[in-house]
């Protein structure tokens, strides 16, 4: 309901001359939008008193969005019908308020405009209650459907809410005119090394990323069929998982109790079944081949603790999640997000990896597959931000991918089906096994927005211990020689000024 304190909160954050608070045009919109949903829906009455001041509110956001200054508005509205406001205006202009009420305005502001997403589709879901109400459905096959696509629309629209207020909030900035602790805090928590996850590969941590995947960005691994999309998933899980962090240089982190879980990296596949992924996972994690994992399991010896052993030295897990191909959406990931979450706590979640895109569903209905499979990398990126965490997904490749000879004939538009998977990622590597090497795979950093991109990589493989051996960089992709892991850490300090630190 719009109040008078609300219309008021909105008139000092919009007009006060001395906030800190970022002001943009965005802003000014969704006050705006917020006003016209009011308007217009009759579940939401707004009092007489009120409806004066809101006139003004709504004169003093269409000024402002279209330039004016905070002085040319107020001349102008109280030369007018507003006069009678003349003293309330000038008072919240040159008063002296505190920066956490200005912060608390700004949540209300973007609590109503939640509430708007939350309403977008509301007709549709009166529909569908008046249809349960009155039993007027065909066939429960249909009313449950129609439910469920309802639902999902309400968290896809709370998703994209939350993903614009992120945007909007750095959108831009005066550097002179503006405070920049808010953009400040946004890059340090984006790029300090204790909030990155680590790919358990030196390379890609070292030298291609900013110490590994980031908070709130999606990566995709794009290849053919047995390129190694869901082998390479798999071991960046468990490279990371099991790799050591050195507490004592985050003096801001309590260090973990015995047995403590600080990092959980969550696997959700429609690729391999939950036996299937266990048998890779220990596979890749112990060096095994198929006979020499399943000799261990007949053999008596405890997997669970063999994994354990490592997992919890290093204060992690991996929660498996098996769905069957084309069931579950970006929207459904959220009920898992959310459960392990109140399990373990937010800040605990490492990454979200999803073997793979093309094997999720859409929430919406589109005649052209390209548009959902766009949706869906849209919905996967909204996630990475709406929970401040790293997702990381494989998506398949055209046919062009199973004729590639070297690193330097992989190009991203073989990425099938969508260019919008491209679009929407912030990072996309592609992967093509060789032609004539088949523990050899070709790789090629295509798009990467935090770090370098069009590089040639060169990675040795062993798929029948599904393990991913090494990651090296050619040092150009016109040449067939490469770089070492270790050369390319250095090749990093050098550029750095850090000179022979060790990696």
């Amino acid at each position: 309901m719009i109040t008078e304190s609300f219309v008021n909160s909105c008139l000092s954050l919009l007009l006060n001359k001395k906030s800190k608070v970022k002001r943009s045009p965005a802003l000014y919109r969704d006050v705006l939008e917020i006003i016209k949903f009011y308007e217009t829906k009759h579940a939401f009455e707004i009092p007489v008193s009120v409806k004066g001041k809101l006139d003004c509110l709504k004169k003093t956001s269409k000024m402002l969005l279209d330039g004016r200054q905070i002085d040319s508005v107020y001349d102008s509205l109280v030369s007018g019908k507003y006069k009678q406001y003349s003293d309330f205006l000038h008072r919240i202009i040159t008063e002296d308020m505190k920066d956490n009420i200005f912060q608390d305005y700004l949540k209300q502001v973007r609590l109503r405009k939640k509430v708007q997403s939350l309403f977008e589709n509301y007709d549709e879901l009166q529909h569908v209650l008046d249809t349960i109400k009155m039993g007027s459905f065909e066939a429960i096959d249909d009313l449950v459907e129609k439910y469920e696509i309802t639902i999902k629309k309400l968290f896809s629209n709370m998703m994209e809410s939350n993903r614009q207020i992120t945007i909007e909030a750095a959108a831009s900035l005066d550097l002179v005119k503006d405070d920049f602790a808010h953009v400040i805090e946004m890059i340090k928590k984006k790029y300090e090394s204790k909030n990155t996850t680590s790919t358990g590969f030196e390379v890609l941590d070292s030298y291609v990323m900013n110490g590994g995947y980031e908070p709130s960005r999606l990566y995709i691994y794009g290849g053919g069929s047995g390129a190694g999309k869901s082998t390479i998933l798999s071991n960046t899980i468990f490279k990371s998982a099991i790799k050591p962090i050195n507490f004592m240089e985050f003096p801001d982190i309590d260090p973990p109790k015995p047995g403590e879980i600080k990092r959980v990296y969550i696997y959700v596949t429609m690729e391999n079944t939950i036996e299937e992924s266990l048998m890779r996972i220990y596979q890749g994690m112990f060096n095994k081949t198929l006979p020499q994992m399943l000799y261990d399991v007949t053999s008596g010896i405890d997997i669970k603790k063999e994994i354990n052993n490592i997992l919890l030295q290093n204060h992690s897990t991996i929660i498996m999640k098996y769905f069957p191909a084309m069931s579950i959406s970006a929207t459904d990931l959220i009920g898992v997000l959310d459960d392990v979450a109140n399990e373990y706590g937010k800040d605990c979640i490492a990454g979200l990896y999803i073997d793979y895109l093309d094997l999720l569903k859409t929430d919406a209905v589109y005649d052209i597959y390209r548009l959902e499979l766009g949706h869906i990398t849209l919905s996967l990126k909204t996630l990475a931000v709406e929970y401040n965490i790293p997702v990381v997904t494989a998506s398949q490749l055209g046919r062009a991918a199973y004729k590639i000879k070297d690193a330097d004939e992989l190009n991203l538009d073989q990425m099938s089906e969508s260019i919008k998977k491209v679009e929407h990622s912030d990072f996309v590597m592609l992967l093509a096994k060789d032609l004539t090497d088949d523990n050899k795979v070709w790789g090629k950093v295509g798009k990467n927005r935090s770090g370098r991109s069009n590089l040639g990589m060169e990675m040795a493989v062993n798929f029948e211990k599904y393990l991913f051996r090494d990651c090296a960089l050619r040092s150009n992709p016109n040449r067939s020689n490469k770089v070492s892991a270790k050369d390319s850490c250095n090749a990093v300090n050098s550029f750095t000024g850090f000179g022979d630190m060790t990696f």
